[in-house]
């Protein structure tokens, strides 16, 4: 998320060193990454509280090759902060899915080449989380669509398609652990074609699973960039796979750390490693039984409220009390109209 407080911070500092040398020089040797845009770039037309991107901060992005902009912020800055999106990614050549425009080019999944066979990737929402007032020419590429088509099994099915990966944005916030919906959704993907789908949405990193269908899914890779350096939504995980001809096989785990003035860290302590990945072993084993048993849904209930409590200190010592009180306030605000908004259209 390259917006809100992630952009007061960046003020007095060059754009690369958001991302600390030793993550760029590791990521400089991968032949492709791919990540979740959660916010339009729009040099105009901002409401207060939305996100939103300057594109003289868009540079960034040319890390990446393709970003996924399904997500339940892209139309924060309306129509026009869609069009500008897509605008500036085309000018820095940088790939993206999740869109959809009335010709429907874009709903295709984006194509990366490689010598080994080529990878399609598609990004998509859960439907609960589409954006409230994404009345556009555009519109997000929804989860049951994708599920109810057959756009996964056709490139299964080509042959110069090696893999197929799903940029899934589900779930609920600041718990790493997901609903037993979420689970079915994400393995009813797996068996219309899916070889690998990476969830964003809940800040939190948590656990995997290989599916006997051949797939694998991330249930949460934490944030990477984000503008509130909380504990839980420090760490970050990056999984780094090899293509074959055989498709995509799963190689290793970098972990990420941000600090406290928003540097994107390598995490390279090999106990803290350890330590992190028994976390996400526990995590994993946790999703392998009963998502929805009392115990998993009682853990999950206390990581939103202790993260929520945590965020609110965080608040109060970095920008005021009176700064605190405005922000729970529109919170609030925004709940009440999105509750009534859903029961109008139940009406």
């Amino acid at each position: 998320m390259l917006a809100r407080g992630f952009l007061k911070a960046l003020k007095s500092r060059v754009l690369d060193s958001v991302l600390s040398e030793n993550l760029l020089r590791r990521i400089s040797n991968l032949d492709y990454l791919i990540a979740n845009l959660e916010t339009p770039i729009c040099s105009g037309n901002k409401n207060s509280g939305d996100f939103f991107m300057p594109p003289d901060y868009a540079e960034l992005l040319t890390h990446f090759d393709c970003m996924s902009l399904a997500n339940n912020h892209i139309f924060d800055c309306g129509e026009t902060g869609v069009v500008e999106t897509i605008a500036t990614l085309n000018k820095l050549n940088i790939g993206f899915t999740g869109i959809c425009s009335h010709s429907k080019d874009l709903c295709y999944p984006r194509i990366i080449a490689s010598t080994a066979g080529n990878i399609s990737v598609i990004g998509c929402i859960e439907d609960s989380l589409y954006p409230e007032f994404a009345e556009s020419s555009f519109s997000i590429l929804k989860l049951s669509d994708l599920l109810n088509s057959l756009l996964l099994n056709e490139f299964e099915e080509r042959e110069d398609i090696v893999a197929n990966v799903v940029l899934l944005h589900a779930g609920n916030e600041f718990t790493p652990f997901p609903s037993r919906k979420l689970v079915e959704s994400a393995r009813n993907l797996v068996g219309k074609g899916a070889d690998l789908v990476m969830i964003s949405h809940s800040h939190f990193v948590s656990g995997f699973e290989r599916i006997a269908e051949g797939g694998m899914i991330f249930y949460g890779l934490g944030d990477f960039i984000f503008d509130v350096p909380v504990s839980g939504r420090k760490t970050s995980v990056v999984p780094i796979f090899e293509i074959s001809r055989n498709g995509l096989s799963f190689s290793e785990i970098l972990f990420t750390k941000k600090s406290s003035d928003l540097t994107v860290n390598l995490v390279e302590d090999k106990r803290e490693i350890r330590k992190l990945h028994r976390k996400i072993e526990k995590y994993s084993k946790l999703l392998s039984n009963n998502p929805e048993a009392l115990r998993i849904r009682a853990l999950s209930k206390l990581y939103v409220w202790n993260y929520q409590l945590l965020r609110i200190m965080w608040m109060i010592r970095s920008k005021g009390f009176k700064t605190t009180v405005r922000f729970l306030l529109d919170v609030l605000k925004r709940a009440v109209r999105k509750t009534f908004m859903h029961l109008r259209g139940k009406e």
